[in-house]
């Protein structure tokens, strides 16, 4: 099989059978039940042959790249070249050994060794009558020996994204709630003229309310902005700004 890399593979979404995998490890030094019996076994065997063989290949390269990642921009083109030269014309473990040796510790080796070990077993279980079997020995020997190079903690962009997005909500909700305050407490019983009036008769308090409690999200120097914007687009302000002649809400038709 031919093996594309890509740097994001690191930032993709755990896959299920990674999930399994980390739910349920292979337990070294201690019987193993029957390989049918195995939730990955019972993973892979919902596949097709070859649907089941991209599972595995996909973790034994998010694995490479793990290890990889730990290694300088030179000497990660160094295992590349090795790892294409596997994929070809493989070397023989002792030269294989030597050439790693040369830009390598002894447990990256030992690590890289699993990895290949594991995608070796891939072409053998696209060839056999037991490829399922064959794939499960793969993910064993991907798994086994030193983990450290492998723990992922590197969040994905959308993991990232979300992340960012609930921690300005909450650095932000405290301001939120006193321009409400002050909208509700404000507001002219017939409403407000247009969504101006209503920023011009509360800016002042809030920019006091920022400078009094030593708020510093939203920023002071872009408040005024940034309430102009909450007051138009926010769900939360938005929904206190009562214009004159405004649709009355469920609320206040029930």
């Amino acid at each position: 099989m031919e093996v594309t890399l890509y740097d994001d593979w690191i930032d993709n979404p755990k896959s299920e059978l990674e999930l399994i995998l980390e739910q349920f490890p292979f337990k070294e030094g201690s019987p193993q039940p029957k390989l049918e019996d195995l939730p990955q076994y019972k993973h892979l065997a919902k596949f097709s042959i070859e649907e089941a063989a991209n599972e595995v290949l996909g973790l034994v390269i998010k694995r490479y790249m793990l290890l990889r990642r730990t290694l300088s921009d030179e000497h990660k083109l160094r295992l590349d070249k090795i790892l294409a030269n596997q994929c070809s014309q493989p070397f023989s473990k002792p030269e294989l050994n030597k050439n790693l040796q040369l830009f390598l510790s002894k447990e990256k080796i030992a690590a890289f060794h699993h990895i290949n070990d594991a995608y070796s077993s891939i072409p053998l279980a696209l060839a056999s009558a037991m490829g399922v079997k064959i794939l499960l020995a793969g993910l064993y020997a991907l798994y086994s020996g030193e983990h450290r190079y492998f723990k992922n903690k590197t969040k994905s962009r959308s993991e990232i994204a979300a992340e960012g997005g609930i921690a300005r909500t909450r650095q932000y909700l405290a301001t939120k709630q006193k321009a409400c305050d002050l909208l509700n407490a404000l507001t002219p019983q017939e409403g407000w003229n247009q969504e101006l009036d209503a920023f011009k008769a509360i800016i002042e308090k809030v920019e006091k309310y920022l400078i009094y409690n030593k708020i510093k999200y939203p920023a002071l120097s872009n408040i005024k902005r940034t309430l102009r914007t909450w007051i138009k687009e926010d769900p939360l302000v938005s929904a206190c700004v009562m214009l004159r002649n405004q649709p009355p809400t469920d609320k206040e038709t029930k």
